[in-house]
């Protein structure tokens, strides 16, 4: 395929301190990108750096939307490109991040997703990260996915036809992103390298670090739609058992054919995030988890000794659990 222009799209609210050297770190890449800023009304000055900027962008706008997902499809509505990312403001790309992505959709014409590693601006420092996909393990591509956001590019003509991210999701539009995609494509044509492409900033205000709850009950509600739609209705009545449903999601495509993907999916969310049990919701999905009698035969073997180290506690009521728990911390 012809040289694609990236269309970057950088929703904003509130983050001055880090808006222009975001602008900057993409317009000194030395790659042709159409550069759109979509500023939630912030009152802390970032308009006025946005304007500063204008020539620059492709389009801006600085108005009252309804948060991060809908900022993003309404860059998305201007975008011209052939290749499409989206950029926080508090995050950055690394030198020559665009030249890599655009020479990966040059070379494979046919290619849905290309991505690098990040490195993370912390207080005090920064710290490389070198988590990426594996594109030989296409079980873990749905399973397990790494989704470095700032660092992966997308086929625009895939992502319009999905309709962009999902507005009813606050935390987790890359994920939704990712997995309708995969579920529509497959884990064909997809390149990830070892190379730092951006810079992703966690500090006290950002989602990452504050949000933990939400991401959850937003990646159970997505799993709780799959099991739903494959007949895992087990795997449902544990998700909802632990976890506020969000409303609205417009729903991942899926076959009943992958209906023991979608279980294997679930579990290892499950067992991840759910190893060791501190909240009440917790005790409470996990009992139901063994109440329904989910056979053993469905763990890998890191779950089923996750699952034995768990399943003691599970017969005493929530009270004892939880005085137990903290008479065993205390003593440690």
């Amino acid at each position: 395929m012809a040289r694609s222009r990236v269309s970057l799209i950088t929703p904003s609210y509130q983050q001055a301190a880090y808006l222009e050297e975001c602008i900057n770190s993409v317009h000194d890449q030395g790659e042709a990108v159409e550069h759109i800023v979509v500023d939630g009304g912030s009152t802390d000055g970032s308009k006025g750096i946005i304007e500063r900027n204008g020539a620059r962008l492709a389009w801006w706008c600085s108005e009252k939307d309804k948060g991060q997902s809908d900022a993003i499809n309404k860059g998305l509505s201007h975008a011209t490109g052939g290749i499409f990312n989206w950029l926080n403001s508090d995050d950055a790309l690394l030198p020559g991040a665009l030249k890599r992505a655009c020479d990966a959709f040059e070379a494979d014409p046919e290619l849905l997703v290309y991505g690098g590693t990040l490195r993370h601006l912390v207080p005090g420092g920064t710290r490389s990260s070198n988590a990426l996909n594996d594109t030989r393990d296409a079980d873990r591509l749905y399973i397990d996915p790494v989704i470095n956001q700032p660092a992966t590019f997308w086929r625009m003509d895939v992502v319009r036809a999905i309709g962009g991210v999902d507005p009813a999701l606050r935390y987790v539009m890359d994920l939704e992103l990712w997995w309708q995609l995969l579920f529509r494509h497959g884990t064909a044509h997809l390149c990830f390298e070892p190379v730092e492409l951006a810079s992703f900033r966690l500090h006290e205000t950002s989602k990452t670090s504050t949000a933990i709850l939400g991401f959850l009950d937003e990646i159970a509600t997505l799993l709780a739609g799959l099991c739903e739609r494959t007949g895992n209705n087990d795997l449902v009545q544990v998700l909802r058992t632990g976890h506020t449903m969000r409303a609205g999601l417009r729903g991942i495509p899926v076959s009943q054919e992958q209906r023991d993907r979608v279980r294997r999916m679930t579990l290892h969310f499950l067992f991840k995030w759910n190893a060791e049990i501190h909240r009440e919701n917790q005790f409470d999905m996990m009992r139901t988890f063994k109440d329904l009698r989910i056979g053993m035969d469905t763990l890998t073997p890191e779950q089923q000794q996750r699952w034995q180290a768990i399943l003691p506690g599970l017969s005493r009521p929530w009270s004892l659990f939880r005085a137990r728990r903290k008479l065993k911390h205390l003593l440690r």
